[in-house]
């Protein structure tokens, strides 16, 4: 096919989570799962799974699925994955971007269904704790997350729990200065209490994530983890050891040798290891919002996500779970931290304690017997209200991430990376337009995705905006009010 269309206009990269062995298997996936043709916009065929000069690739046919525009399209299966476009018609930039998210959403769930049969080990050299194998979640990392709102929303339910209780004991005076001071005491040592008894801490002296995917044989990640529980265990030891003495040795070579001598089996082909430096990245991102480093934990949650918590600047705590550290590449991960420093710098977290006493206050004082009879009704408003209002606050941190760190498209690409499944099932990314009220009435504190990443790819950094806060209410609220007719 490539000599009938020799000349490429085009080409960029994706980056990928996979091994090479596991990306030599991504025409099995398209095979078995996609069907190439009936992608929203655009033509698919005749793919071919061929080996050249530059290695492994993929290559088809493709077109807007309305125009005459061809060309053929080249996907080598390496680590980033390169696309090249090759057209004797020339460019088009609008059937380039439609390609770009097709092909970037075909990968995400490529990756998802190789996760199956990944096994994934980690550990921070100088915390000798996660040296061992084990799984953990803490209720405090779900209540004190991102800006807080959940924390500020359960408060509203502790609020009725105590002024009941408070009236009960004759006690009715005193009830809003105890729900107070209970708020206060949560929100002050928020940060504290999302990192007790963590070992997964980060620091200036342990300050690399090792990160080490290993792919097991299709579907047997389960059976693989129980036969080979101890000698995986004996494995990550002596891995850990090993890094510890000497950080460089970090290789798919030496993981390779290691799960030998431990009984496993092993190809070297079948690991892929990496070192994330998380300190340098916060660190980094900290210097250009100029605030202090805040603590920094990782949790091993799965799912790709990170938040900033706590009261002040300098009482905040960054949590960065492994699936962002295995699903998104440094630069990725920098804009989101950046995202969730701007919450710290701009003190998202004050002006949600200050709305939420502000609420019940008004609430206690002034129209608590004329809500009597309907307060499930209020409360329900009271919650999207207090969801609208996170909504400036998260845009607002778009913004300003992608304005201080001067990467709006990356930070565009990371967010179609981490909601790639709801982009695609639920808010139609790729067949967009009609209503999309739905997604802005949704009990959540950000804005739809299709939103945040059109608003991020339409910045321009040469005239950004003077008031992020305020750009940010119009650009919600015009959002909202236009929801109905998208196109």
């Amino acid at each position: 096919m490539a000599d009938a269309y020799p000349q490429v206009v085009h080409s960029f990269e994706i980056d990928s989570e996979l091994s090479h062995s596991q990306l030599l298997t991504f025409p099995k996936f398209v095979r078995e799962h996609m069907t190439f043709g009936s992608i929203p916009g655009i033509r698919m065929s005749d793919m071919e799974y061929l080996v050249g000069s530059g290695g492994h690739y993929v290559e088809f046919k493709s077109g807007p699925e309305r125009g005459t525009y061809q060309c053929v399209v080249r996907m080598y299966l390496e680590r980033p994955m390169k696309v090249e476009i090759m057209s004797s018609m020339g460019r088009d930039e609008g059937f380039e971007k439609q390609l770009h998210n097709v092909l970037l959403m075909v990968i995400q769930f490529f990756e998802e269904e190789a996760r199956k049969s990944t096994l994934y080990l980690a550990f921070v050299p100088g915390s000798p704790k996660t040296a061992g194998v084990r799984k953990g979640r803490s209720i405090f990392r779900a209540i004190f997350s991102g800006n807080m709102m959940n924390l500020f929303l359960l408060s509203i339910l502790f609020g009725f729990l105590i002024y009941s209780i408070m009236v009960s004991l004759h006690l009715r005076l005193y009830a809003p200065l105890v729900m107070i001071a209970l708020m206060l005491g949560l929100v002050l040592s928020a940060g504290r209490l999302v990192a007790w008894r963590s070992p997964w801490r980060i620091n200036s002296s342990s300050r690399e994530v090792v990160l080490v995917q290993h792919q097991v044989p299709e579907g047997m990640l389960a059976k693989y983890i129980t036969d080979y529980r101890d000698k995986i265990k004996a494995a990550k030891e002596r891995a850990y050891a090993l890094f510890e003495a000497n950080p460089k040795a970090v290789s798919a070579d030496m993981m390779t040798d290691i799960f030998k001598e431990v009984g496993l089996p092993a190809d070297k082909n079948d690991f892929l290891v990496r070192r994330i430096d998380v300190y340098g990245i916060v660190e980094r991102v900290a210097a250009k919002f100029n605030i202090s480093i805040p603590a920094i934990i990782v949790s091993q949650d799965g799912r790709p996500n990170a938040a900033a918590t706590g009261f002040t600047k300098r009482l905040g705590t960054m949590i960065i779970t492994m699936g962002l550290l295995v699903q998104l590449d440094e630069d990725e991960v920098e804009v989101v931290v950046g995202h969730e420093l701007s919450h710290l710098r701009s003190g998202d977290p004050i002006a949600l304690f200050s709305l939420v006493i502000a609420e019940y206050l008004a609430r206690v004082y002034l129209y608590q017997q004329y809500i009597a009879a309907f307060w499930p009704l209020y409360l329900l408003f009271v919650f999207w209200a207090i969801f609208f209002f996170g909504k400036f606050l998260e845009s607002r941190a778009d913004l300003e991430a992608a304005l201080v760190l001067r990467k709006p498209k990356v930070m565009a690409e990371s967010l179609k990376k981490i909601g790639f499944r709801r982009l695609v099932l639920e808010e139609r990314f790729l067949e967009p337009g009609g209503s999309r009220l739905g997604e802005w009435l949704r009990m959540d504190p950000h804005p739809p995705l299709y939103f945040r990443i059109l608003r991020l790819e339409q910045l321009d950094l040469e005239n950004p905006p003077k008031h992020p806060l305020l750009s940010s209410i119009k650009a919600v609220t015009s959002g909202f009010v236009n929801s109905r007719h998208v196109p």
